[in-house]
């Protein structure tokens, strides 16, 4: 008798404990990173080229945490992937010259936040394409 409840007891406590978002899955969320050329940043056109965000700094917030929980950098081709997630929100964040001229602190470092929810405990989500933007 002392061991069924003892196995009903671990059921029920293995299956209420929700995981949050973070580390120790076997997702993934990976994207790339676009750098637009502008003469004048706040003004689209003077847009000069594109080019690949090669070795941007990428941040990742777990679920609602309010600072960054990790980051990577891209690759030569602008790539990125962050590896070993749990299902739950994310939020993405690279940091971008100012287009909007409203940056308060620092003009060289307007967060591009994109937001990505992980589902499936396999997932490979894909964030897509994040511009951000520079002077040549």
């Amino acid at each position: 008798m002392k061991n069924i409840l003892f196995v009903i007891f671990t059921i029920s406590l293995l299956t209420s404990c929700k995981k949050e978002a973070g580390e120790g899955g076997l997702a993934s969320i990976k994207g790339t990173v676009q750098t637009d050329l502008r003469l004048v940043p706040s003004n689209p056109v003077t847009f000069q080229y594109s080019r690949p965000g090669a070795d941007e700094e990428v941040y990742i917030i777990y679920g609602d945490n309010t600072g960054p929980d990790d980051r990577v950098w891209t690759n030569y081709k602008g790539e990125f992937e962050f590896r070993n997630l749990r299902p739950g929100d994310y939020k993405i964040y690279v940091y971008s010259r100012d287009t909007t001229g409203s940056a308060q602190v620092n003009a060289e470092r307007m967060p591009i936040v994109r937001e990505v929810k992980i589902e499936d405990r396999k997932a490979e989500v894909d964030a897509g394409k994040i511009t951000i933007y520079d002077v040549p």
